[in-house]
């Protein structure tokens, strides 16, 4: 089987360089085209990881041949031997979880930053070498790939069954690594703690474990043969990415749980830490859920442009969906605090006004023009399909427990969609969720989804609540930033004299002619520093004109700004004591445990 060999090097740590090495046998005189992505499942953004290439330079049996860009991805050349042998190097500086990083404390990489391929020849077998880097002798490797012939430090030969497999496991190489280690159905699985860190390791284990075990009881089948979380640790990063055997996440130091004993009265859990694990538990549903339920269109990707699909929803949005419900599931949240923070959703997008503008199937197919270039505009323009789709999803599982007596439930749409298409590899259709969810059901679910998916109106999330004993309360919120959104229509940043940085849609401040990046002077003559802004909008009645001092750019200006009635409003959920038994029942089936259909 003909096989790609790649070596990678890190050859100079101080100036974030890597070196990739390509060899693979050829037909002599013909034309070779070399290919990179131009973006990485999981993060649907055209990326364009060529513009960092450095430097590009082909031989074939040893003789010189000449490279030529095709365009901004793709090279071409034409070997004059048997052999191949094309030699890059690359500007690895991105800290994100999606491209290549390289310094002299450590490296992570995922390979559609660094891998060309020859065209066509994507099932080719992939074998690797990943090379120490030059003058430092302490670090080691973590990756998933499946290693051949290494040594005790994870450097030299590792192997893939082919390209599409290769660019799904990342690497990561350094000093400070330490393996946390725990099992899930007997795979192994390991959070890899990438940095300095002082966290409570047998904690981390012990919830872990109960988050993947909660979601894992979703399919009843666990396909990985191992699992890794590659944490890497900074100062306030937070993000992850997808992988089939791992993910990789961004986690604030102070997220992780701390060593010392709570005190009498205090959370065993810091909220820090409660939202780390709603991400791991996100990224790990993924394992399915995207990885292996696939779309259909980004199955036929060759990642060269974008794939388009207009139910993103039915994988960011259930995912998210079912992230905080594995942490109730698990026992690691209450029902009280999963109910919190449904209320924190439905409070964030009830206060963006793109969700007038922007239907959640539409949010899916712009996510590679809108939702990953956010701007000042992006609240008025954009409703996300990971927040959204998620009270789609909720709603729609309530739906069919409800409607179907409790005979079907979101999970059992979810495992069926795992029997057919994820056990197999066999990508879905657009709608694939949402018809199976019919079929199953029996239900005539047309009239709602192309309501909720290709219109504007909000997501069905609070109209069945009350069968599971649950209250939905909404009124103007107390805090700051509610207030100054409500009154004024704005948000501003953090700065000592705010900067504002969005404008909504239809509130005073837009209408009176305020700007993004306008900094906020005074307010009828006052300073107006920091916390005071709404300190000095409380004291005002509803439609009070006021004068508003700002400077756009270097020019002090004046807006006469009429105030709206009311703050922000917030959403509150809590668990009726007085609903019947049957309501109780409905949630404890809902949060305490995997539906099983009758």
């Amino acid at each position: 089987m003909p096989t790609l060999d790649y070596i990678v090097t890190p050859v100079a740590a101080g100036a974030h360089r890597l070196r990739v090495v390509l060899e693979t046998a050829v037909e002599a005189g013909a034309p070779v085209e070399l290919v990179l992505p131009s973006w990485i499942p999981g993060s649907y953004v055209i990326r364009d990881f060529a513009r960092h290439l450095l430097s590009i330079a082909a031989e074939s049996d040893g003789e010189p041949i000449d490279v030529v860009s095709l365009d901004r991805q793709r090279w071409g050349c034409t070997p004059g031997g048997e052999r191949l042998r094309v030699v890059c190097e690359f500007y690895a500086r991105d800290e994100s979880v999606r491209a290549a990083f390289l310094d002299d404390t450590r490296a992570f990489f995922n390979f559609t930053s660094l891998a060309l391929r020859p065209a066509g020849r994507e099932r080719d077998g992939c074998r690797v070498t990943l090379e120490a880097p030059v003058g430092i002798d302490d670090w080691q490797v973590v990756t998933t790939l499946a290693g051949e012939d290494i040594d005790s430090r994870g450097f030299g030969v590792y192997t893939a069954d082919d390209y599409w497999a290769l660019i799904d496991q990342p690497v990561a190489m350094g000093t400070a690594v330490e393996y946390v280690r725990f099992a899930v159905r007997g795979v192994p699985h390991a959070f890899v703690l990438l940095g300095s860190h002082d966290a409570d390791t047998q904690r981390l284990a012990a919830d872990l474990g109960q988050v993947c075990e909660a979601q894992a009881a979703v399919f009843d089948e666990l396909p990985a043969r191992e699992y890794l979380f590659f944490a890497q640790i900074t100062a306030n990063g937070f993000g992850g990415l997808e992988h089939r055997e791992s993910s990789v996440l961004q986690v604030a130091r102070n997220a992780l749980p701390a060593r010392i004993e709570p005190q009498p009265g205090q959370a065993t859990r810091s909220s820090a830490y409660e939202t780390l694990l709603g991400l791991c538990s996100h990224e790990y549903f993924h394992l399915w859920n995207v990885k292996r339920i696939r779309p259909a269109a980004v199955a036929a990707s060759d990642l060269q442009s974008e794939a388009y699909f207009r139910d993103l929803w039915a994988y960011e949005g259930v995912t998210s969906y079912y992230d905080d419900l594995g942490l109730v599931r698990a026992g690691l949240i209450s029902e009280q605090g999963y109910l919190d923070r449904l209320a924190t959703l439905a409070t964030r997008i009830d206060r963006t006004p793109g969700r007038y503008r922007q239907s959640l199937a539409q949010s899916s197919f712009d996510a590679w023009l809108k939702f990953y270039r956010p701007d000042e505009n992006t609240p008025n323009a954009v409703v996300s399909y990971y927040g959204k789709g998620a009270q789609f999803a909720l709603g729609l599982d309530l739906k069919l427990r409800v409607e179907t007596d409790g005979a079907l439930a979101l999970d059992d749409v979810m495992r069926e969609l795992w029997q057919r298409h994820g056990r197999h590899d066999a990508p879905v259709p657009e709608h694939g969720l949402a018809t199976l969810a019919a079929e199953l059901s029996g239900l005539d679910l047309s009239d709602f989804v192309d309501a909720h998916l290709e219109t504007t109106i909000d997501a069905p999330w609070a109209d069945w609540l009350r069968y599971f004993g649950i209250e939905a309360l909404f009124a103007p919120a107390s805090d700051d930033a509610a207030l100054i959104q409500g009154r004024l229509g704005l948000r501003v940043g953090s700065e000592a004299q705010p900067r504002v940085a969005h404008v909504f849609d239809a509130g005073a401040a837009q209408t009176a002619g305020l700007s993004p990046q306008d900094r906020l002077v005074a307010l009828d003559g006052v300073e107006v520093v920091g916390a005071t802004l709404a300190e000095r909008l409380r004291r005002y009645p509803a439609g009070a004109v006021v004068r508003m001092h700002l400077l756009r750019g270097d020019e002090l200006l004046l807006r006469e700004v009429t105030l709206a009635a009311d703050a922000a409003g917030e959403w509150k959920l809590r668990i009726d004591s007085q609903a019947d038994p049957d309501a109780h029942a409905r949630r404890a089936n809902w949060l305490q445990g995997v539906h099983a259909a009758a």
